[in-house]
């Protein structure tokens, strides 16, 4: 069982690995050659979701930086099998885009969900048709007066882009909606080019250097950080600082954030607590093929970029799981958490490690310099899951689901996207604490 689980590691790692890579660039590449078509970037814009603004910005400066085309497709929110929190991340969305725009030199008026009229206003102008140019200025333009809440101003820009009937707007964005499903995604925000997805602003240095090497243009670099000047002394909190950490041991993503959690933590000597959970799918969050894979060719990417050793995975889920959280609580009380925490997810996501398996667990545990005579004791205590089960209600107290996710301070934030604004931050917390 152990080596047929080695052996399909290997085989994920193949397909996600560079080869394969190459062969679907090279096919969206053979396909634009064919259709004699232009170079195009497809930016799939959710209205009501403050992220396709944002990337909105970032695609209008790439389109001009690159000389590329660029067509805009008008979306509904997500599907509720992708998406199990609606209400919880159209508020978390708008903290976030706050943060990122607080970083990036992006702009986001937004202070909180924008107002059912407006939406419906801007929905019935955008689902005009127009040409692409137009129709990104019409995104653009609409979507920072909704955002700013300026009603003046908003009237006047409906007035010049035009509406369409208000019964239009919901067939036209769930047919466009079916169409980004047909094509391999599920979400706003998205730009597709080449065969591959880029999120927004979090997947842009991907995205640009593809650009670069097809274009033959330097890298222009189009959304940069503010200057360190705009982003001064703040500070996090009046209390003493630590880093609460929620994740879950069949998140990729979260993997790949325990790599570097502790380095961005070190030179401020902020303590980490980690705070596993139970993956979305044990707790009710169904996961459908068209997410599961962009997510695993995603990682990928990101690990990648990362220097992360990645691709040679054994999904966890069931026993691999029970495993896991069983021996991540009797890890804790050891103050060894963390280092038990990467070794299995080292061998969950790089070595296709099977953590239903003793001979694997021994392996991963003693990794990290555990005796598994104690270790294997604690096999099958409930107390691991009571404490995930935890863990998982405190996550949602501060408006979040998803991991890893993180606390520190004010600030909270999910992704591993989000490590360079907590380290910015917790600089900025030093230049206001300087003692």
């Amino acid at each position: 069982m152990i080596i047929a689980k080695r052996l399909k590691g290997k085989a994920v790692a193949a397909w996600l690995g560079q080869p394969g890579d190459a062969a679907r660039k090279a096919v969206a590449k053979l396909r634009r050659t064919l259709d004699k078509s232009p170079t195009r970037l497809d930016l799939y814009f959710d209205i009501a979701d403050p992220w396709s603004y944002l990337a909105a910005q970032a695609a209008d400066r790439l389109a001009r930086a690159y000389g590329v085309d660029l067509a805009v497709h008008v979306v509904t929110p997500p599907a509720s099998d992708v998406n199990a929190q609606p209400a919880l991340r159209a508020k978390h969305a708008v903290r976030d885009a706050q943060l990122l725009a607080e970083y990036w030199d992006i702009d986001f008026p937004g202070k909180k969900e924008p107002d059912p009229t407006a939406l419906r206003e801007v929905s019935s102008a955008l689902i005009r048709e127009r040409p692409a140019a137009e129709q990104l200025r019409a995104a653009l333009e609409l979507s920072q007066a909704m955002w700013s809440n300026d009603r003046k101003a908003l009237a006047k820009l409906l007035g010049t882009w035009g509406t369409e009937s208000s019964g239009s707007i919901a067939p036209i964005l769930n047919a466009n909606y079916e169409e980004l499903r047909k094509a391999g995604h599920y979400q706003g925000a998205m730009i597709a080019y080449g065969g591959e997805w880029y999120w927004g602003i979090d997947r842009l240095s991907h995205l640009e250097e593809a650009l670069a090497q097809d274009t033959g243009r330097q890298l222009a670099n189009v959304v940069a950080p503010r200057a360190e000047a705009d982003r001064g002394a703040l500070a996090l909190s009046d209390k003493p600082l630590s880093c609460e950490m929620w994740f879950s041991f069949r998140s990729p993503y979260s993997y790949i954030a325990l790599e570097q959690i502790d380095q961005i933590l070190a030179p401020y000597d902020v303590p980490l607590v980690l705070r596993p959970v139970l993956p979305m799918v044990t707790r009710g969050v169904p996961l459908p093929n068209v997410k599961r894979l962009y997510i695993a060719r995603d990682a990928k990417r990101e690990a990648d970029r990362q220097h992360i050793p990645f691709g040679e995975i054994c999904d966890p889920i069931g026993a691999g799981v029970d495993n896991c959280i069983a021996l991540a609580h009797w890890a804790s009380q050891r103050g060894a958490l963390l280092e038990l925490s990467k070794s299995i997810m080292r061998g969950i996501w790089s070595e296709a490690r099977d953590m239903s398996e003793y001979v694997d667990l021994r392996y991963v545990v003693e990794r990290a310099d555990l005796p598994w005579a104690e270790a294997k004791d604690a096999l099958g205590h409930p107390e691991g899951a009571k404490w995930a089960n935890g863990n998982a209600l405190d996550l949602a107290v501060i408006g979040l689901w998803g991991v890893p996710s993180f606390r520190c301070g004010d600030f909270v934030a999910w992704g591993q996207d989000r490590l360079p604004l907590l380290a910015d931050r917790l600089r900025r917390h030093r230049l206001a604490n300087p003692s």
